[in-house]
């Protein structure tokens, strides 16, 4: 490994920001949490369902603002900052920032004289008046993401991870405030959002100019990099902006406004309350770590070596750990999930258990999805992620389905077009000379675990009618079998030693 990639890229390097990216994703998991909890209880089902609506519509602006500018940022400026190329890298940045922005507000300001009928079909029409002032809640959350992954790009953790934190934080506070000295409706929660927007998106622009002030190198580079690589860039960009716009029928927020559509406000609500944990959840699991943090990784390494089994292996190890954190909480929700829901959303959403544990299981499939794609863009291959329109017509096949089994009707269906869509990936793979394979009896133990930890918290369910003690089983069950042959290989669990010891200052000498 060149000595630049390992500066940047190195075991160490990924080491030194992982404990800001642990501290910070988890502090703002548990805000969040705590913010949805509070919006459940305290909103009227009414609101909270068109609350839901109104984000679902701001993540389906940021995936038709998509065009390719954000995923070419992440993309190569990895690349940049492991050959040196610092000064093409932060331009590349900068621009790509103001873009991304310019994008969103583009795309919010055309949709606003649709917004009669956004109301009318989404449900929303007492609401109608907020529209415009959401939309500027829109620019700014989608702004500041941008900037998150960009930061993270760089391995910056700490400017990324504490300013989205710090956002956070207000936002709670801004709810408490509410609650104890205002009343908590849709206004105020839109201006809680309005503030605490802003203030992650600040923090963190005066982050990222805090760091470019402080590099040394940040002139150092060949300015005739972009000549001599635009059409290369363009050709990814523009693949991956067709790429989005292939799946912009697939995931949350399409699934939050046929809803909105097909089904009454109850089903909405409970969706609404289901999805939202879930894209929390989804937020610590390691594949979406491996897109945030590893995919710099991934793009300074293939492009310095060239080694796509090594990739393989990384990913193999990667959804192997997503799966290991995903089982636990399914089996604990479909054991203990609704008393505990009902408990937490004063009786209002306890069906949300079983929907999340759903939602969850299709996350496994989502895990594998997401390797694939890092796989696929970091061959520059992305042609072969048109598979997304699989995805995205499993939403077609809902519809019919929602009469008979109403919500569920959305996880079937979408597990069904995930799994599908993975599997014409990998042969795809193939066919380009690229092999791609699983470690199939791993997997299979990591099941097992699950099972048998489902069949212990049902039967001290059944025995001792105690949801506390079951979910105590289940978690000590599972446990104990990880700790009898824990589904991970020699290597890798040498390598997550001496990762997790480097944060607690053992520091250890690790080859690049």
């Amino acid at each position: 490994m060149s000595s630049v990639v390992a500066k940047h890229y190195g075991f160490s390097a990924v080491s030194r920001s992982l404990r800001p990216f642990i501290i910070g994703k988890g502090f703002r998991l548990l805000v969040s949490v705590a913010v949805l909890i509070l919006l459940a209880r305290h909103l009227s089902q009414k609101q909270y369902a068109v609350y839901i609506s109104l984000q679902a519509l701001i993540m389906i602006v940021g995936a038709i603002s998509s065009v390719g500018v954000q995923q070419a940022i992440l993309r190569y400026m990895p690349e940049l900052r492991a050959i040196g190329n610092n000064l093409t890298m932060y331009r590349m940045l900068a621009i790509g920032m103001m873009l991304r922005a310019g994008l969103v507000a583009s795309v919010m300001l055309l949709g606003l004289p649709f917004a009669g009928w956004l109301g009318e079909t989404f449900g929303i029409e007492s609401w109608l008046w907020i529209l415009p002032w959401y939309a500027a809640v829109g620019v700014l959350r989608l702004s500041a993401m941008a900037m998150t992954q960009s930061l993270e790009a760089l391995l910056w953790q700490k400017q990324a991870q504490y300013g989205m934190a710090i956002g956070g934080f207000t936002r709670l506070a801004g709810v408490l405030a509410f609650l104890i000295f205002g009343q908590l409706d849709l206004w105020a929660v839109l201006q809680i959002e309005l503030f605490s927007e802003a203030t992650s998106l600040l923090l963190m622009l005066l982050g990222w100019r805090s760091q470019r002030a402080a590099d040394e190198h940040k002139h150092e580079g060949d300015p005739g990099w972009w000549a001599e690589n635009r059409s290369r860039v363009f050709k990814f960009g523009a693949w991956s902006g067709l790429l989005n716009q292939t799946r912009i029928l697939y995931g949350s927020a399409p699934n939050r406004l046929i809803a909105a559509h097909y089904l009454g406000v109850a089903e909405l609500a409970i969706l609404g309350f289901a999805d939202s944990l879930n894209n929390l959840a989804g937020r610590l699991m390691p594949t979406r770590l491996m897109m945030s943090m590893i995919r710099p990784v991934f793009m300074a390494h293939y492009s310095d070596r060239r080694d796509f089994d090594q990739l393989v292996r990384l990913s193999n190890l990667v959804y192997r750990l997503n799966l290991i954190f995903l089982a636990l909480p399914i089996v604990l929700l479909l054991i203990v999930g609704e008393p505990v829901f009902l408990w937490a959303t004063a009786n209002k959403y306890g069906a949300a258990a079983y929907l999340l544990a759903g939602f969850l299981a299709l996350m496994v499939a989502e895990g594998m999805r997401s390797t694939l794609e890092l796989l696929v863009q970091a061959v520059e291959k992305n042609q072969i992620l048109l598979t997304n329109l699989i995805q995205s017509a499993s939403l077609f096949i809902s519809i019919p389905l929602f009469e008979y089994i109403g919500l569920w009707a959305l996880v079937l269906v979408n597990i069904a077009g995930t799994v599908s869509a993975n599997a014409v990936v990998v042969m795809l793979l193939r066919q380009n000379g690229l092999k791609f394979h699983l470690d199939i009896g791993l997997i299979l133990l990591i099941l097992i675990y699950s099972v048998l930890s489902a069949i212990a918290g049902w039967w001290s369910l059944q025995e001792f009618n105690s949801y506390l003690f079951s979910a105590c089983i289940v978690v000590i069950v599972f446990i104990l079998c990880m700790f009898i042959k824990l589904p991970l290989h020699r290597n890798e669990k040498e390598m997550l030693k001496v990762l997790l010891m480097n944060q607690f200052g053992k520091k250890k000498n690790a080859s690049e």
